[in-house]
């Protein structure tokens, strides 16, 4: 009589085991094709190392430039139109009054301040302070009185204006109205197209209207268009200005003038004041060069532009080319501008 030990065992060995075996498509094609010499499994072998780095360092460079190339699309959203809106509407709108105010100053500073400027008026020269004063005046207001005194412009002569520039003129302006085709006011009407070769362009109108009284109205208009990844983002930005002709002769004009400027973004506006400074240089037929300088502010922002150009004149239609510089608070935009314009 077998023991129970014994018993189990073999019940253990008979019991019938299933195994399964998973094997893939290239084990069965390892198993069905010859096997290759060990020289030439060492040499697939290599390769295989070898184009490894080469795949992990194309996929490196790949993920790299679409970073860089999404987070300059992510910066240039950042950095333009809507930063611009959110420094010309500052969140509680007050931001600037509130930066212009000052804590009161403790009593014992205000003495100590008021000691201060005692010991600084006894110590200062008033002629040294005299001519400090009048250097300063004589420097912010040198844009104004060089250019009449460079002219010879007491502000005396009326200014008139031939048919087209260069036409029984020297220039664009005539002093006396006897020459044919004098006449007594200016309108020129222009048109321009630039881009900063990126994401930002721009489409510009301007009308600049003068009298012979010297008396004049100019204004313009941008609309800029800036490619982000969601579409387009528009800005429309423009100013009116009332302008005297402070200095002139034959070749040369000079403008200057106040107004106001404004913003328009998302269909949210705001405006503010502008002053406006330009001239017109006309050196030899068939040339004209001209600058214009607007500075301001808008909204809660400080405003800056700047466009100076070169270009030709030919019975009364002109070309042009130059450069143009915007600015709102710390958002600048930089484009290279070519345009048309027509003088009658």
């Amino acid at each position: 009589m077998k023991s129970p030990g014994l018993l189990a065992q073999n019940h253990i060995d008979r019991t019938p085991v299933l195994q399964i075996r998973f094997v893939s498509h290239q084990d069965e094609l390892q198993t069905n094709s010859p096997k290759k010499p060990a020289d030439a499994l060492n040499v697939e072998s290599s390769m295989r190392i070898s184009q490894a780095p080469r795949a992990s360092f194309t996929a490196f460079v790949l993920l790299w430039t679409c970073s860089i190339l999404d987070s300059r699309c992510q910066t240039a959203v950042a950095d333009s139109f809507d930063k611009i809106q959110s420094e010309v509407w500052r969140p509680g709108g007050g931001s600037s009054k509130a930066a212009s105010e000052k804590p009161d100053t403790p009593p014992h500073r205000k003495n100590a301040t008021r000691a201060s400027h005692a010991n600084h008026e006894d110590y200062c020269d008033d002629d040294v302070d005299s001519f400090f004063g009048k250097a300063f005046l004589a420097g912010i207001t040198s844009p104004f009185w060089v250019p009449r005194a460079a002219l010879n412009d007491d502000l005396s002569q009326a200014g008139y204006f031939p048919e087209h520039p260069y036409e029984n003129a020297d220039g664009s302006l005539l002093l006396d109205k006897n020459p044919r085709g004098a006449h007594d006011s200016l309108i020129v009407l222009q048109g321009q197209y630039g881009s900063d070769f990126d994401s930002i362009s721009h489409a510009n109108g301007r009308v600049l209207m003068e009298n012979s009284s010297r008396f004049g109205i100019d204004s313009e208009f941008f609309y800029r268009n800036e490619a982000v990844p969601t579409g387009h983002a528009e800005l429309w930005t423009g100013d009116a200005n009332l302008t005297y002709r402070f200095a002139q002769n034959e070749n040369w004009q000079f403008r200057a003038g106040l107004g106001a400027n404004w913003l328009t973004y998302k269909g949210k506006s705001d405006s503010g004041i502008n002053f406006t400074y330009g001239t017109d240089w006309f050196p030899s037929d068939p040339w004209v060069v001209s600058g214009v300088l607007d500075w301001g502010r808008v909204g809660d922002a400080g405003l800056f532009h700047g466009r100076t150009t070169i270009g030709v004149s030919r019975n009364g239609w002109g070309v042009f080319t130059g450069y143009d510089f915007f600015e709102i608070g710390h958002q600048e935009m930089h484009a290279w501008v070519n345009g048309i314009e027509l003088r009658f």
